[in-house]
C-alpha cells in the first residue's frame, strides 16, 4: 500500500486565526510545481483528505484539480494530533493510495515515525513523500520518495 503526505504551501504570516491563514502567491506556485514533477506517481491517489484550516484546503484544491478528485475534509489532520489517531482512521481506507495534506509537526511526525527514521526525513512547505507499506505502524514503513519545493 502507498501513503502520500503532502506539507501545507507557503503560508501568510500568522496575524490572526491560524486556521484561517491563507497561502502566498509563492506557497500556490510552490504546490502546483510540486505536484507538477510527481504527477505520474500521484496519479495512483485514489482519494484526498486535507486538514480543515485553509491553507491546507487550498494546498489540496490544487492536487484535486491535476487528479480530478474531491476532497474530503478530514479533522484529524490538524497539525497536533497525535499520529496514532491518523493511523486510526487510515485502517477504513478500502483503496490506497490515499493524499494525506496537512501540517507540522504531524506530517513531520508521520513520514519519520512510520519509516522509524527519527527526523531524517525533513517536511518543508509543499513536500511531497511516498511511503509504502504493508500496514501503517509506526516502523513499518519505506520512504520511495520525498520531494521538496525548488
Amino acid at each position: 500500500m502507498k501513503l502520500m503526505i503532502l506539507r501545507h504551501g507557503e503560508a501568510e504570516p500568522l496575524l490572526g486565526d491560524d486556521a484561517s491563514r491563507e497561502l502566498t502567491e509563492h506557497g500556490r506556485e510552490q504546490v502546483a510545481a510540486v505536484c507538477r514533477a510527481r504527477a505520474t506517481e500521484l496519479a495512483e491517489v485514489r482519494a484526498i483528505w486535507a486538514s480543515p484550516f485553509v491553507r491546507t484546503q487550498q494546498t489540496a484544491a490544487i492536487a484535486a484539480e491535476l487528479l480530478g478528485l474531491p476532497v474530503s475534509t478530514e479533522p484529524v489532520l490538524v497539525g497536533d494530533t497525535p499520529p496514532s489517531e491518523v493511523l486510526e482512521a487510515l485502517v477504513s481506507v478500502a483503496d490506497f493510495p490515499i493524499l494525506l495534506v496537512s501540517h507540522q509537526p504531524l506530517v513531520g511526525s508521520l513520514v519519520n515515525g512510520l519509516c522509524g527514521s527519527s527526523n531524517q526525513h525533513p517536511m518543508g512547505t509543499s513536500s511531497l513523500a511516498c511511503l509504502s507499506a504493508e500496514v501503517w505502524a509506526n516502523n513499518c514503513a519505506e520512504l520511495e520518495w520525498l520531494q521538496h519545493a525548488q
